[in-house]
């Protein structure tokens, strides 16, 4: 298999801590890529033009990050990271959905930065920041069931707030949700977290 990827992306972040929990990153060659370049959306298989995107052996593609995670999980040994049905499969998707609408937000205020300052729009930087502080909010009501739990809502949720610390530097959000907070604290310093620390520039999902 083969992963269309970029250090800088959080949704391929997400991707390649499951495979490290899983033990199958020798299973997946990646290849970098930049989403945000022309030629390089052109080149991706998905039709989205978008990374992460994963190439199976035989020659399907498998996009976007939450249907890659759950494919992996199906098609390869190792914990698992999503079960497979009853109530703790909706609390893990939602907890994941949760985590990729933060990111969702981020990304739309970085494209923002990214436009001419006369160009740029207050309105949706704050709504698309209120999203990503009321979603934490919700999260820490959550945050004591979290316990040591690995699994594709976790490792989101770790990602997204990863991502907050990059993206809202400046805001303390620990102060607010203590309980979130020390758990990902925690969270934060497993290998496969470690390392994949995010560089600075983003390519989108």
């Amino acid at each position: 298999m083969k992963l269309r990827w970029s250090p800088a992306s959080p949704f391929v972040r997400k991707v390649v801590v499951l495979m490290k929990e899983k033990g199958i990153e020798g299973l997946v060659e990646k290849e970098e890529s930049n989403a945000l370049s022309r030629e390089d959306r052109a080149a991706t298989p998905s039709p989205l033009g978008k990374i992460p995107c994963l190439v199976t052996d035989d020659g399907q593609s498998v996009f976007d990050s939450p249907v890659i995670m759950e494919y992996l999980d199906t098609v390869c040994d190792g914990p698992e990271m999503l079960p497979k049905s009853g109530d703790t499969r909706w609390i893990v998707l939602r907890r994941q959905a949760t985590a990729d609408g933060m990111m969702d937000s981020m990304v739309t205020c970085f494209v923002e930065s990214l436009k001419k300052p006369e160009r740029q729009s207050g309105g949706i930087v704050a709504h698309n920041k209120a999203i990503v502080f009321n979603s934490i909010a919700a999260l820490e009501l959550d945050a004591a069931s979290f316990g040591e739990v690995v699994d594709i809502g976790t490792i989101s949720v770790a990602v997204a707030l990863s991502f907050v610390d990059q993206t809202f530097a400046d805001d303390n959000w620990r102060e607010a949700n203590p309980t979130l907070a020390a758990w990902f604290d925690a969270f934060d310093q497993r290998p496969s977290m470690m390392e994949t620390v995010l560089v600075d520039s983003l390519s989108v999902e």
